[in-house]
């Protein structure tokens, strides 16, 4: 649905962004995932033109934008990072009040505001202050006074920052739901375990893509082996000794009590590690960040 091409931005000696390029497939979830400073943010607000890029083409159903982001907004429900709501109104005002800058008309507006209500479980709510809620039940309404305009585009941005596993989880339901309905969803986020739930994924650090691809794809096609590895002796102490080996120590991390180590070679060095356990295990797509951002590292030393 979306191409962004080549897109680069600057502020002052900030690189932001740097030849950014990729693409967001119709109906499904693609998630941009990056630590902060990495250009999520900044990317996101690019393509509903609230920042000006540098260089770059953003095209959308395949047509160059251009300047007129009319054609990708009419269609976009944007979601910012920070809760952007009043919070002196109540949810119900607040939902009135985006209705009526997005001119949904007042019978579409009301059957729409009871079936988001309904769906996100803020019916019992609607009376109730916009600063009085939580901070899943802000980021739920935030959700809804987007949706009221029926968007067939979704832009998240890092939408459950700052909130619970529970609420985390029942804001990805009906993220889910809302791609059953076929909408296009992106979403940025620093957590690689929700990113699981996507179906593309973008790596992002400093304002480039080091990594894209299908989420399927990359679970099929990953090239290392993941061992978790249980040390003998104590996990610092053993990190520091292997730093004596390059190749080991750029495939080694801790994770908890447990060193991770991601064989992408033939050649195991597990003998080198001093261990009570190993278990090899199915790496997930934080263990796929990891290793596909130091393999970038490497190459462009």
């Amino acid at each position: 649905m979306i191409k962004l091409d080549h897109i680069s931005k600057r502020f002052g000696d900030i690189a932001a962004l740097g030849d950014v390029s990729f693409e967001i497939p119709a109906s499904q979830i693609t998630i941009v995932a990056g630590a902060d400073g990495a250009g999520k943010s900044t990317l996101f607000k690019i393509m509903v033109g609230l920042v000006k890029k540098d260089s770059g083409q953003i095209y959308f159903k395949g047509r160059d934008i251009g300047s007129d982001f009319s054609q990708i907004t009419a269609h976009t429900g944007y979601m910012p990072e920070r809760f952007s709501l009043y919070p002196d109104l109540s949810v119900e005002e607040n939902l009135n009040f985006y209705a009526d800058i997005r001119h949904v008309p007042h019978k579409q507006r009301e059957e729409r505001k009871h079936q988001l209500l309904e769906k996100t479980g803020m019916l019992p709510f609607k009376k109730r202050r916009a600063g009085a809620l939580s901070g899943g039940m802000k980021q739920k309404l935030s959700l809804s006074s987007i949706l009221l305009s029926a968007p067939e585009f979704i832009i998240l941005d890092e939408p459950t920052t700052g909130v619970d596993p529970l609420s985390r989880l029942e804001f990805f339901n009906i993220i889910e739901d809302l791609k059953k309905e076929g909408k296009t969803i992106a979403i940025s986020t620093p957590y690689l375990d929700e990113a699981e739930r996507g179906d593309y994924i973008v790596f992002l650090k400093d304002g480039h893509v080091f990594k894209r691809d299908s989420i399927e794809n990359l679970r099929q096609q990953f090239p290392a082996k993941l061992f978790r590895i249980l040390p003998d002796g104590n996990i610092f102490d053993i990190m520091e000794s292997v730093k004596k080996n390059s190749q080991l120590s750029e495939s080694l991390y801790i994770r908890g009590k447990y060193i991770k180590y991601l064989q992408s070679g033939q050649e195991s060095l597990l003998n080198l590690i001093p261990h009570r356990e190993v278990e090899e295990e199915k790496p997930k797509l934080e263990d796929m960040y990891i290793y596909y951002e130091r393999l970038a590292k490497k190459q462009r030393t």
